[in-house]
C-alpha cells in the first residue's frame, strides 16, 4: 500500500467499517467453495461470477484521501458520480457473484502527464533521463496508491470478491500507431516526448502491490514463476469446477510492447490448462484485448493481438481447451466462436461515463454455463467535465444518471459447444447490425 491509508480510503467511501476492507485483502481472493457445496444440493449454481472489464476506465477517487497532500482543487470524485456507481454495483451484488472479473482498464491512468502542473502526486517529466523517469515512478506510486485502493475498496465494501487484470490503462494507455508500435522505446509519439515505454514495468509493479502482492507477499501460488508476468498473471480455482486464468497481453521487449501471450507466461497458460482440464473443470481465461474481430467498439483504440486466430496464444486456448475467453478494450459486446468446438471469445465492458455493461456467467453441475449480458444506460449526463484527471483531455463528466439494467442477451455453452444464443450475444453481422451502443446510446446531456 502506498502513504494512503485503508482507513482513510473508507471513511472517504462514506463510513464502512475497518473490517471491510482491512479483510479484503485476506479474504477477497478466495474461492467461494462452502456455497458452492450448498449450491449443488439445490439445483443452484456451482459458481457464478460477473464479468466487468473497462470499469471505471477513467481516475475516480476521492482526492481528499490525500491528507495533507491534498491542495483542495478539483476532485475525481463526487455524489453524483457516488450514487451512480452505487446503482450499478449495486445491480451486481443482487447477482450474488463468487468472484468479479475484471479484465483492465481499472483507471484512466496516464501518471506521467500532469496537463495543469498540479503536481498533486508529484512532479513528472516526459525526458528519459534517470532523473526523469525516478520522478514518473514516484508520481504513479503515488497515483495507484489513491485510485486502485479506491477502486478496490469499492468491491470490498460490497464483499464482491475482486479477480482484476492489467489492461493499456494500467501501464499509460495506449497511443495510436501500429498495434505493436505504441509503446514506442524512440521517446516520441507524434512528434512529442513520451517515455512510457521506460515506465511500463514499473506500471505493472504499482498494479501487484495493490491486487497481486500486497504488502510483498504473492496472493496467487499459481502464476508463472520466473517469467516477467509472474505477478501480473495467475489462476485460481472455485469450487472444484471452474478455473479462471488471467494472463497479461502486453509483452514488454527491447522494441516495445508486443501484444499478446508470449514465452514463459503461454507456457505457463498451456499447463494451467491442461491441470484444469484432467480435473475436468470449466476453464475461463481473461486478458485485456480482443483475439478474434469484428466486434462493436465505442471510444476504443481497438487494441487486439494483431495475428488473431494465426496467435499462438489463441492456438494454445484452441489446442489445451479452454472454454470462455473473456476480454474488454472495445467498451460494447460482442460474442465470437471459430468452430462448433472451439473457444468462445466475448469481448465486452464499457467505458462508465458513457454506460456500464457487465457479464452474468452460472455454471452448472455438469458443465453447463449459462452467460447473460446486462446493460445499465447513462439517462442523463452533463457536458461539463470537472472530475480532474492528470492528462485534461481525459476528465469525467461532472454528473451522471443510471437508468436500470436491461437484458441484453444469453449465451449457453458446455463443452465448449454453443446450445442457445440470443440478442446480443447471437453471430454478429456488422453490416445489418441493430445493438451496438454507438448511437444509441440514449443519454440526456445536460
Amino acid at each position: 500500500m502506498s502513504s494512503v491509508s485503508r482507513r482513510t480510503v473508507l471513511q472517504a467511501l462514506g463510513g464502512t467499517s475497518m473490517t471491510a476492507l482491512a479483510g479484503a485483502t485476506a479474504t477477497t481472493f478466495l474461492p467461494a467453495e462452502s456455497a458452492a457445496l450448498r449450491a449443488r444440493s439445490h439445483g443452484e449454481p456451482v459458481v457464478t461470477f460477473v464479468s466487468m472489464p473497462d470499469f471505471f476506465n477513467g481516475d475516480v477517487a476521492d482526492l481528499r484521501v490525500m491528507g495533507s497532500a491534498w491542495d483542495d482543487g478539483m476532485n475525481s470524485w463526487n455524489h453524483s458520480w457516488q450514487r451512480a456507481i452505487n446503482k450499478c454495483l449495486g445491480a451486481v451484488v443482487d447477482h450474488r457473484p463468487d468472484a468479479v472479473f475484471l479484465a483492465g482498464d481499472m483507471v484512466e491512468g496516464r501518471w506521467n502527464i500532469d496537463s495543469d502542473d498540479r503536481r498533486l502526486f508529484g512532479p513528472v517529466s516526459q525526458g528519459t533521463d534517470r532523473e526523469s523517469i525516478a520522478l514518473c515512478k514516484s508520481a504513479i506510486t503515488t497515483a495507484g496508491g489513491v485510485y486502485y485502493s479506491f477502486a478496490a475498496g469499492l468491491f470490498a465494501s460490497r464483499d464482491l470478491p475482486l479477480y482484476p487484470a492489467v489492461g493499456d490503462h494500467e501501464i499509460l494507455d495506449d497511443r495510436w500507431g501500429p498495434l505493436n508500435q505504441r509503446w514506442s522505446p524512440s521517446g516520441f509519439h507524434a512528434g512529442e516526448p513520451d517515455n512510457r515505454f521506460y515506465l511500463v514495468d514499473h506500471c505493472k509493479r504499482v498494479w501487484a502491490d495493490h491486487f497481486t502482492r500486497p504488502g510483498g507477499v504473492p496472493r496467487f501460488s499459481r502464476r508463472p514463476r520466473g517469467s516477467a508476468e509472474e505477478f501480473s498473471s495467475y489462476a485460481v480455482s472455485f469450487a472444484d469446477s471452474l478455473t479462471l486464468i488471467t494472463v497479461d497481453t502486453f509483452h514488454r521487449h527491447r522494441g516495445g510492447v508486443r501484444l499478446g501471450v508470449f514465452n514463459a507466461q503461454l507456457d505457463w497458460l498451456r499447463h494451467e490448462i491442461r491441470r484444469a482440464k484432467r480435473r475436468g473443470h470449466t476453464v475461463v481465461v481473461q486478458g485485456h484485448i480482443p483475439i478474434m474481430w469484428p466486434d462493436r467498439w465505442l471510444a476504443s483504440g481497438r487494441l487486439r493481438v494483431p495475428e488473431g486466430r494465426d496467435s499462438a496464444f489463441y492456438k494454445v486456448l484452441d489446442r489445451e481447451g479452454a472454454d470462455l475467453y473473456l476480454c474488454g478494450e472495445v467498451h460494447d459486446s460482442t460474442a465470437h466462436q471459430h468452430g462448433r468446438h472451439s473457444p468462445v471469445q466475448i469481448s465486452h465492458g464499457c467505458i462508465f461515463r458513457y454506460g456500464f455493461s457487465y457479464l452474468v456467467g452460472r455454471l452448472y453441475s455438469g458443465g453447463r454455463l449459462v452467460l447473460d449480458l446486462y446493460e445499465v444506460p447513462v439517462e442523463r449526463a452533463s457536458r461539463e467535465t470537472k472530475l480532474w484527471s492528470s492528462d485534461v483531455d481525459k476528465r469525467q463528466r461532472t454528473l451522471l444518471e443510471y437508468g436500470e439494467p436491461v437484458h441484453r442477451g444469453r449465451l449457453v455453452q458446455r463443452n465448449r459447444e454453443i446450445l442457445k444464443r440470443t440478442a446480443k450475444l447471437a453471430p454478429y453481422h456488422r453490416d445489418h447490425d441493430r445493438y451496438a451502443l454507438r448511437g444509441h446510446l440514449g443519454t440526456v446531456y445536460f
